[in-house]
């Protein structure tokens, strides 16, 4: 039996007796779920357009307590006709647009000591080490820059303040402008730039009148001497509650920090999942792992997965929702190999696409590489099969040119819950973009090297799988490094628009570039305008994907690849389902 209230039918107040409705009794659950339904929006001074047809009897007056709608923003809204047999309006909840957060991990860090694995000890990594954040955030078309700072991860007092924080309940009084007060139509960007961190930090902008804005950030690190010399760099992630991680090794030489952050009030139980050359990785330790509202958690992935040349690892958290990265080094007797900060690859799927693979000169390749102890210095496709079905992969690169053969035609079979490494070392010179496709949900990922000379030392980056670009993206170039933005068209022809940024915040020339179908193009950052410090990317046609390729000025080894982030979206409806 469901107990219910009997509700007054022109109040809907409840009259203090209550009723049993039997469950197979559909007529009187439906008729109550719609009364309490109306009672409710009646008070809160709501409406709404979803129709729901249901027949209303003589149980009209019943309330169903056991059919409360829990709905994490927004409200439910009903219209309740007086008469049997009528359409009951019941709408979709809107689920307003929150605040933009992105979180920037923490410096590289050498292990001082590993313990058990969890929450190591960290050394300096070196004298020259310099760690910087650069973000931006977009106006409305009235020029208005939302409240916007860099903050400590967990801290209220701003790092760099771009525009003062509105009143929280001041943010919905109205939507975003669609012209100045003069009657122009313009847009300005609220811009961060070099801001020194030596912590984790978090850009963060308010909701434009419902309205996420469109914003980025870039955290770079680059070092000239010590162990951890190099260039690493990772687009400031927005929180999620499950995403992949590709391209950590922990075989001798080689370390993997796993490094979660926590920006929301709420705890998260993070668990994670291991899976290396040879399947899923059984550890102690990787479920249910709290990471507390505002801190960090560091985790020695060799203490889960010790002595494997390739780890993904898959993080999820319940409750609230976390922002991760690997950081990656590794070093030859006592010669620097490279660092890294390994950014989340895009959601498993069918097709994985990984932009912005780079490859140096064939004569340079080959001399770092065949050096003992080298032969992971080279360019490799990862490919991480996370199901139980065997996937059969038909990989195409893409490069200026158009398509590049591959040996074996680019035919290969990975197994079920495995990491699969590809050899990219047979490409010529270029930058490239490669396409996976799968008969099974794949991951994807490359590595890239870069180096000067054979004994010299020689960096490392992870190039992640890319989302489809789209509109509303931005992209904060890094600093104090030579960017390009790598342009991959896998299928038919695309058509990119990049809006640079300067310091001062006023974007640039639009400059509009074609890309034919089965290429990849290269635009330095240099030619979008004088100094850009960031760049906004609208494509249409057929799927085009991004990635920023950085690399070190001169003869320095230091190289870095990030995916264009995902843009702006829409606020959303959820269907509301009634039903007990």
């Amino acid at each position: 039996m469901l107990r219910a209230v009997p509700t007054d039918a022109s109040t809907g107040a409840s009259t203090g007796a209550t009723t049993d409705v039997a469950p197979g009794d559909t007529r009187a659950a439906r008729t109550a779920v719609a009364a309490r339904a109306d009672a409710r929006d009646r008070a809160a001074g709501v409406g709404a357009p979803t129709r729901l047809r249901t027949a209303l009897g003589a149980a009209t007056g019943v309330v169903l307590l056991a059919a409360t709608v829990a709905v994490a923003s927004g409200g439910v809204t009903a219209a309740l006709p007086a008469g049997p047999d009528a359409d009951v309006e019941v709408p979709a909840a809107a689920v307003p647009a929150g605040d933009y957060t992105a979180v920037c991990p923490a410096p590289p860090r050498l292990v001082a000591s590993s313990g058990d694995g969890d929450d190591p000890e960290f050394g300096p990594a070196s004298a020259t080490a310099k760690t910087t954040v650069s973000g931006l955030v977009l106006s409305d078309l009235g020029a208005t820059v939302t409240g916007s700072a860099l903050l400590p991860v967990g801290g209220e007092e701003p790092l760099d303040l771009i525009r003062e924080f509105a009143p929280e309940s001041s943010l919905g009084s109205r939507g975003p402008a669609g012209s100045s007060e003069d009657g122009l139509t313009t847009r300005v960007a609220g811009v961060t730039r070099g801001i020194a961190v030596d912590a984790p930090s978090v850009l963060r902008a308010q909701a434009q009148g419902g309205l996420t804005p469109v914003a980025a950030a870039t955290a770079t690190y680059t070092a000239t001497d010590g162990d951890l010399r190099g260039l690493a760099a990772t687009v400031c992630q927005v929180p999620s509650s499950d995403f992949w991680l590709l391209g950590a090794a922990t075989t001798a030489g080689q370390s993997s920090v796993l490094t979660l952050t926590n920006p929301t009030g709420t705890p998260a139980a993070v668990s994670l999942e291991l899976h290396g050359p040879d399947g899923p990785i059984e550890a102690v330790g990787t479920r249910g792992e709290l990471v507390a509202p505002g801190e960090t958690r560091r985790i020695v992935l060799a203490a889960l997965a010790g002595d494997h040349e390739h780890v993904a690892v898959r993080v999820r958290s319940a409750g609230g929702r976390v922002a991760g990265v690997i950081q990656q080094s590794v070093l030859r007797g006592l010669t620097p190999g490279g660092v890294d900060l390994l950014s989340p690859s895009a959601p498993a799927g069918l097709t994985q696409v990984v932009p912005g693979v780079v490859v140096q000169d064939t004569a340079t390749a080959r001399r770092i590489r065949e050096q003992d102890g080298y032969a992971t210095a080279s360019p490799e496709l990862q490919v991480l099969v996370p199901g139980a079905s065997d996937a059969v992969l038909d990989l195409r690169v893409f490069g200026p040119d158009g398509e590049v053969g591959l040996p074996d035609g680019g035919v290969v079979t990975a197994p079920a819950g495995s990491v699969t490494g590809v050899p990219l070392d047979a490409l010529p010179e270029g930058n490239y973009t490669v396409a996976v496709t799968s008969d099974v949900s794949v991951v994807a990922a490359a590595r890239v090297t870069r180096g000067t000379d054979d004994g010299k030392p020689v960096d490392l980056a992870g190039a992640p799988a890319a989302v489809r670009l789209g509109s509303g993206h931005a992209m904060a170039l890094a600093e104090g490094v030579d960017a390009a933005l790598v342009l991959g068209a896998p299928g038919g022809r695309g058509e990119i628009t990049l809006t640079p940024v300067s310091a001062d915040g006023v974007l640039g020339e639009p400059v509009v570039i074609g890309i034919a179908g089965g290429t990849s193009v290269t635009v330095p950052a240099s030619s979008l305008g004088r100094s850009p410090v960031a760049v906004l990317v609208d494509a249409t046609g057929d799927p085009v994907y991004g990635a920023q390729v950085m690399t070190l000025p001169g003869t320095k080894s230091g190289i870095s690849v990030v995916a264009v982030p995902v843009g702006a979206t829409a606020p959303q409806d959820l269907p509301v389902d009634l039903g007990y």
